[in-house]
């Protein structure tokens, strides 16, 4: 496994163009090799030979010129390596083979590696690696021969060189995952409200369509049965054919107003302006609505159990719609032209139940129980925790029920 694999977040050099990546790099080999190269001028005056303390200063060069080298990929090795490279200079040093020189060199190599490891892969693997260091030089640094060479100021030095370099690289590392935290939050926020400014619009356009279909369906409905009653009518019956068409024109009126009317509401909206609203339907306006289904042919007996008390706005809504699109189907699937509302106001829930006789044929319940009606009524329902139920039997009778529990913002019955 890679010691040096890429960590988060990503170190500066990454950022430069490719082709100027080389001179961290460049700039870090050239301040190692001068003190090797200073040194090598008074190779005369150690121990060993001209020749062997050239050999053993380049040797000790070429190893920290390869960790510098590799630091970007091998952090940890590298570092590890340059280590033992200042351990072993400190050694010779102290043995006259080579001169100081190297031992500067290998002492600027481990902070520049250490400073990596910090920058790149956080504290706690240049906290390690720098207590190595310490522990592993300062050894050599106390224990080497001659004597000379022995000393706590070396020693503190050590420590303070070490621990500045991985520090300053750590220091790095953590202001660069701020920054990249900063960042990726506020990716995160502009995403969370792109993702619900997109929920908002399709929670509109839900709405939007189930208010063109409470509008429309009933009105629509009763065009169709009339005007097929007024073609029916038109030779021998002209008196009903003239009252259906009646019927139908004012349905045709009533429907495109209440659509002229959400429109404005809508554009409306778009353009920032406020409208004054018509008020919004309830259980209050069911005298209203039976008197329309009236008018359109279908005979309403409506019967109320328990003590009726006004419910909150949201669900005195769905009661109202819950009621106009079951009466709409009794109409539309109605076999005999008759309907029952039946009100059932309990002690912590309203539920509502309208019956009636569908037409004699076979797929009654493929036709009653897949329109688009009942899909809508099921989303509004849902939505104040209740339930709907539709059921067939005995015979031709269908019902629809619907359970709407009580808020505790409901008024409770009235005395």
């Amino acid at each position: 496994m890679r010691s040096g694999s890429r960590a988060f977040p990503v170190p500066f050099e990454s950022h430069l163009p490719v082709r100027l990546r080389w001179i961290p790099s460049a700039l870090a080999i050239i301040v190692v090799c001068i003190p090797v190269v200073v040194a090598s001028r008074s190779a005369n005056t150690l121990a060993g030979s001209t020749t062997e303390v050239l050999a053993t200063s380049a040797v000790v060069a070429i190893v920290l010129v390869a960790a510098l080298v590799l630091r970007a990929r091998y952090p940890r090795s590298t570092a590890a390596v340059a280590i033992a490279a200042a351990c072993a200079a400190v050694l010779l040093s102290s043995l006259a083979l080579i001169g100081p020189g190297p031992v500067v060199a290998s002492t600027l190599t481990v902070m520049i590696t250490l400073f990596g490891v910090g920058s790149r892969q956080g504290r706690m693997p240049a906290l390690i690696l720098a207590g190595s260091g310490i522990v592993a030089i300062g050894a050599v640094v106390l224990l080497a021969p001659p004597p000379e060479s022995r000393g706590i100021e070396s020693l503190v030095l050590l420590v303070a060189l070490v621990g500045l370099a991985a520090s300053g690289g750590v220091a790095q590392y953590n202001g660069r995952a701020f920054i990249q935290s900063i960042t990726e939050r506020a990716r995160r926020a502009e995403e969370t409200r792109e993702s619900e400014a997109e929920r908002r619009v399709a929670e509109e356009r839900l709405a939007i369509a189930r208010d063109l279909h409470d509008v429309m369906a009933h009105q629509i409905a009763v065009i169709n049965l009339h005007a097929a009653s007024a073609s029916q009518a038109l030779r021998t019956r002209p008196d009903d054919a003239e009252r259906s068409l009646t019927t139908v024109r004012e349905a045709a009126r009533t429907v495109l107003g209440e659509i002229g009317s959400l429109l404005t509401v809508l554009r409306s909206a778009d353009s920032g302006h406020s409208v004054t609203l018509a008020p919004t339907p309830g259980l209050s306006h069911l005298p209203q609505l039976i008197d329309e289904f009236s008018k359109a042919g279908l005979s309403i007996e409506q019967r109320t159990v328990g003590t009726p008390f006004e419910l909150d706005s949201l669900r005195d809504i769905v009661a109202h719609r819950v009621l106009q699109e079951g009466l709409t189907n009794a109409h539309k699937h109605g076999g005999d032209g008759t309907a029952l509302v039946q009100l059932d106001y309990g002690t912590d829930s309203l539920g509502i139940t309208v019956t009636n006789v569908t037409k004699p044929r076979r797929d009654d319940r493929i036709v009653v129980e897949s329109g688009h009606g009942l899909v809508g009524v099921r989303e509004r329902v849902s939505s104040v925790g209740g339930s709907l139920e539709t059921s067939f039997g005995p015979g031709p009778v269908h019902r629809f029920v619907v359970t709407i529990p009580f808020d505790s913002s409901d008024s409770g019955p009235q005395s």
